[in-house]
């Protein structure tokens, strides 16, 4: 018997929300709520000696324009991954309000009705969908760049493992491997580059995602219960009030958002314009050159990369049709430089609420409320 696609569809629906922020940052100590430094300090060490290899091995190979842009294909995106972890270690703290308020939402509950249900498991949905989908892409590609030559010598019966041997990564050596054991050791020392360059690739990014799509989904809310609100004067007043609090949080929240995000945001969409530059220029030397292995590798590459932006694109889309805020974004650099909240669709909720059925008095009253309060303002 077949399931309803929305059984299906349950299946990526996160309870708490941050589950998979959590699970990606606590790895690297960078979570804003259980901040380990010792764990910090073990990851960043391994990525920086790891990136600082690469780029001893890109000066070696200068020279030659194909290794070059090979090397720069993995050197450039560890790079980014070390400056981004710099930078949210620097800003995470700033992140603690959100949090506590989506906790404290998960308590209360997200919804109360089917329509908001909806609402919320789409945007969940969505979240949890790029945390996963994300982090899956960037790890099978450094995974490749590991198991690449280990296979090939696998596959040929060692009869091309010859001296020195290849390293799994591309990464120079302090000196040759002519023995063995000393290449079995750089193995493992490298086995957990691709979960880490995983981690520091989407950890952030994905509690940028989650945040967000959290935002819109209990904006919509706000407008959703704006237009159904009772007209009984007796509650009227008092949930709209509560409406238009939870509307000013709300909106505060997300400038907290964009204060923290926007300078990584800039490094992030500047690195995933470079790298696929590269990548593309690459698939095609690769695709006339008739290496059909590196074809493949450089394609799924250029997919994880378009995924990426695709998903940031997603993200900006869904705040638009949202209508919550519109983004300021540079033409060139294409970032996010700064939220201007307008709130058109709570703005237009309230519009639409039944407000003239109110008793006169009443309406008098708060507009005589409101007017006094503009003029103490």
């Amino acid at each position: 018997m077949r399931r309803p696609i929305l059984s299906y569809v349950e299946l990526f629906y996160d309870k708490n929300v941050i589950s998979w922020s959590k699970r990606l940052l606590s790895l690297s100590g960078l979570w804003p709520d259980n901040r380990n430094d010792v764990r910090f300090f073990l990851y960043i060490t391994y990525i920086v000696i790891f990136t600082w290899l690469e780029i001893v091995t890109l000066v070696q190979n200068i020279h030659d324009l194909e290794k070059t842009l090979k090397n720069i294909t993995l050197s450039f995106p560890t790079i980014l991954i070390v400056l981004k972890a710099v930078m949210f270690r620097m800003n995470m703290h700033l992140v603690l309000p959100l949090l506590t308020v989506v906790k404290r939402d998960v308590n209360e509950g997200l919804y109360r009705s089917a329509e908001e249900r909806r609402t919320v498991v789409w945007y969940n949905v969505a979240a949890t969908l790029f945390s996963t989908s994300s982090a899956l892409s960037l790890f099978f590609v450094p995974t490749l760049f590991y198991a690449k030559p280990i296979i090939g010598c696998l596959l040929s019966k060692y009869n091309n493992c010859t001296l020195p041997f290849e390293l799994p990564m591309k990464v120079n050596n302090v000196y040759e491997i002519t023995k063995l054991q000393t290449y079995a050791l750089f193995c493992v020392y490298l086995i957990p580059t691709s979960t880490l360059l995983t981690i520091g690739a989407t950890g952030a990014d994905s509690l940028l995602v989650t945040l967000t799509f959290h935002l819109c989904s209990q904006l919509s809310i706000v407008a959703y219960r704006m237009r159904n609100v009772n007209i009984e004067p007796k509650i009227y007043f008092p949930k709209m009030k509560a409406l238009v609090e939870r509307h000013t949080e709300l909106l505060r929240l997300a400038n907290i958002l964009a204060n923290t995000f926007s300078s990584l945001m800039f490094v992030q969409t500047l690195g995933l314009i470079f790298s696929l530059c590269i990548v593309v220029y690459q698939l095609l030397m690769t695709s006339e050159s008739g290496e059909d292995m590196n074809t493949i590798h450089f394609i799924i590459y250029s997919c994880a990369v378009i995924l990426l932006a695709f998903c940031y694109c997603f993200l900006g889309e869904c705040l638009i049709n949202e209508n919550t805020y519109n983004l300021h974004i540079d033409s060139f650099n294409k970032t996010i430089n700064r939220y201007y909240f307008q709130s058109s669709e709570v703005q237009m909720a309230c519009y639409f609420t039944n407000w003239y059925d109110l008793p006169e008095q009443q309406i008098g009253g708060s507009s005589s409320d409101k007017y006094s309060g503009d003029s103490d303002n």
